[in-house]
């Protein structure tokens, strides 16, 4: 569900804010947000099912390759890889696995196939390598291995890992392609079931709160609520994750938008800017919120180019979604040459996906007639976007 983002903050202890220095610390401290009114029932996020409690026993199933698995390895971490000869790509995976437990004597590897067994020892056969390193493997002809562990963790995409300590309780769990980092943590003995659970619930109370200011903001729209309860909602946000600058963004957006409060917005962006003067990223929110976002009643242009212009300084003028921003400053404030040269080379920078979509439409706008300097380019979604 949220994939490698919450293996990127169980490396790092907490979720990572541009321009703030990362945690340390293989335990993250708990963040008040993660106990919050926000935080969810911990029962009911998948990725944290089992995790701390034993593994039962190794079900039964046919040894394709290498010895019975009896017992859980106590001599250090387990890793269990379940796959299907039928999913494209699983080579890789497996050789990986195989690497591991021939380069480990502590670490104990275990794949686990679904499947004919013809078809799984014509993939065992296929791995890459001049001399490919097998995996011990059991074949899950009683579906044993599946109701012990795909069933009750709620893994949905093969392959999937899951992976276990010592003391043969559940550490990890989740698809193969997103679980490097994590292995490579585990693998090196330093992870922390509990600082991933708190990862997590971090994550996820993030992502509740936010959409609970969401919500607050469609009632004022609707007139179902004031623009002062969401002023307090999104200052309440703040006070429980006070780093999060993208928190303090959402501050300014309310303020800017709902609450009609253009000059406390203004005011408090450039509070934001002081408290994250290298951040480049959240400079340019300021920017491009105040020339894009819609019912804004007045669009500071000079606060928005000195914005601009710190933003594109820090990224050395070579980052095609801010050279994007700078463009449409020049371009509201009446400057069409000035803003089609920014545009070009934001245009010359821009990725041939659906990423750059947007910088091209922009450059269109600018250059074939349809729209006068001044005014608002139309919203825009790539038709390639999905």
């Amino acid at each position: 569900m949220v994939g490698s983002l919450l293996i990127s903050m169980a490396i790092f202890g907490q979720t990572p804010v541009s321009g703030q220095p990362a945690p340390t610390s293989v335990t993250p401290p708990r963040n008040q947000i993660a106990s919050s009114r926000f935080a969810p029932d911990p029962s009911t996020i998948r990725e944290l099912r089992m995790i701390g409690e034993p593994a039962p026993p190794p079900p039964a199933g046919t040894m394709i390759e290498g010895d019975r698995i009896t017992e859980w390895n106590a001599g250090g971490p387990t890793i269990l890889l379940f796959w299907s000869p039928f999913v494209g790509g699983t080579e890789s995976h497996l050789a990986q696995l195989g690497d591991i437990g021939a380069k480990s004597k502590t670490i104990q590897t275990l794949s686990i196939a679904s499947g004919p067994r013809s078809r799984v020892e014509g993939t065992l056969k296929a791995l890459p390598g001049r001399t490919p390193i097998v995996p011990r493997t059991i074949l899950d002809d009683t579906g044993g291995w599946r109701q012990a562990f795909i069933e009750p963790l709620g893994l949905t995409t093969l392959p999937a890992v899951v992976a276990l300590d010592e003391d043969g309780e559940v550490v990890y769990h989740g698809p193969m392609n997103t679980a490097s980092m994590a292995l490579a943590r585990i693998s090196s003995n330093n992870w922390s079931s509990g600082g991933y659970r708190d990862s997590v619930m971090e994550y996820m109370s993030r992502q509740q709160a936010s959409g609970a200011l969401v919500e607050i903001v469609g009632r004022v729209r609707r007139g179902q609520a004031t623009a002062d309860e969401a002023v307090t909602l999104a200052e309440e946000l703040i006070e429980l994750d006070p780093e999060n600058g993208g928190r303090q963004i959402a501050k300014f957006d309310v303020l800017l938008t709902v609450a009609n409060r253009p000059d406390d917005a203004y005011a408090y962006g450039r509070g934001i800017a002081a408290r994250f003067p290298n951040n480049y990223l959240l400079l340019n929110d300021l920017a491009w919120n105040t020339v894009s976002l819609p019912d804004v009643s007045r669009r500071d242009l000079e606060f928005a180019l000195e914005m601009s212009r710190r933003a594109n300084a820090i990224q050395g003028y070579v980052d095609y979604s801010v050279l994007d921003t700078l463009a449409r400053i020049w371009w509201l404030r009446g400057n069409a040459d000035e803003a089609i040269r920014w545009q070009l080379k934001a245009v010359a920078r821009a990725f041939g996906t659906w990423h750059g979509d947007s910088t091209r439409a922009n450059l269109d706008a600018y250059t074939n007639g349809y729209l006068k300097p001044g005014e608002m380019p139309p919203p825009y979604r790539s038709p390639r976007r999905q």
